[in-house]
């Protein structure tokens, strides 16, 4: 059974407000104890979801319900993601919407996601991410930066995936990334998918894939790219062109 406990800390205009929720039943079937609120202050959740290793934190400033309905608007919202109660990510914005009912969040206004992987992390902005929580799939269609200490990105969008074993597969569509610390010998690549499996120090280009090394341009298929050592693993159907 997948149980939500809503916490609610300060009381802003009617009260205590217990919500208990059966993944058995359907939406309607919710239970909702004692008195609706219109507005609290400082309301916590804590989600673990049945049969996996996942459970996920969220806090705000305000949370406002819409009137019977399991759809609260979150103002300043936090939200941290777990596996095998181990951190995983944690992301924050100006605005959120949680829908409890279909389990997801979306997160809107400066949002700004973080992985943490082997003591070390990479940083995603955008303005709206979605956060499907029963099928662990973050995703956004809006423009996205990301930056670690290696390597900045940018985007068109992402679709983050994370399997049975917490490992983290992202996604980016139409995106082009470059070295942090630009130097003679910086890197520079684009595709129309690039995908990077968390942890590992490897970039997968796909479509109209290029790497360029300072007067070097390599264009291909597929490359598979090491941001770490700087070096082409593999390529499909490649070629070659100095300047």
């Amino acid at each position: 059974m997948k149980r939500i406990s809503f916490i609610l800390l300060v009381f802003v205009f009617l009260g205590l407000y217990l919500f208990t929720y059966n993944s058995n039943s359907s939406f309607l079937d919710k239970e909702i104890k004692q008195t609706l609120f219109t507005s609290v202050s400082k309301p916590s959740w804590k989600i673990e979801i049945q049969n996996t290793k996942d459970s996920f934190e969220l806090h705000s400033l305000t949370a406002t319900q819409e009137e019977n309905k399991g759809v609260f608007l979150l103002d300043e919202p936090i939200f941290r993601s777990y596996w095998e109660n181990k951190f995983k990510s944690t992301a924050s914005s100006v605005y959120a919407i949680l829908d409890l009912g279909e389990e997801k969040l979306l997160m809107t206004n400066n949002v700004h996601l973080t992985i943490t992987e082997r003591d070390e992390k990479i940083d995603l902005f955008s303005e709206k991410i979605n956060f499907d929580m029963r099928n662990k799939n973050f995703r956004s269609k809006n423009q996205v930066h990301m930056k670690s200490a290696f390597f900045k990105l940018n985007s068109n969008g992402f679709d983050l995936f994370q399997n049975s074993n917490g490992v983290n597969e992202l996604i980016f569509s139409k995106a082009a990334f470059e070295e942090d610390n630009a130097s003679k010998n910086s890197f520079y690549g684009e595709a129309d998918l690039i995908i990077y499996k968390s942890p590992s120090d490897t970039f997968t280009l796909k479509g109209s894939a290029e790497i360029k090394f300072e007067s070097t341009l390599i264009s291909a298929e597929e490359i598979e790219f090491n941001f770490k050592t700087k070096k082409i693993i593999s390529s499909k159907r490649s070629k070659i062109i100095k300047s």
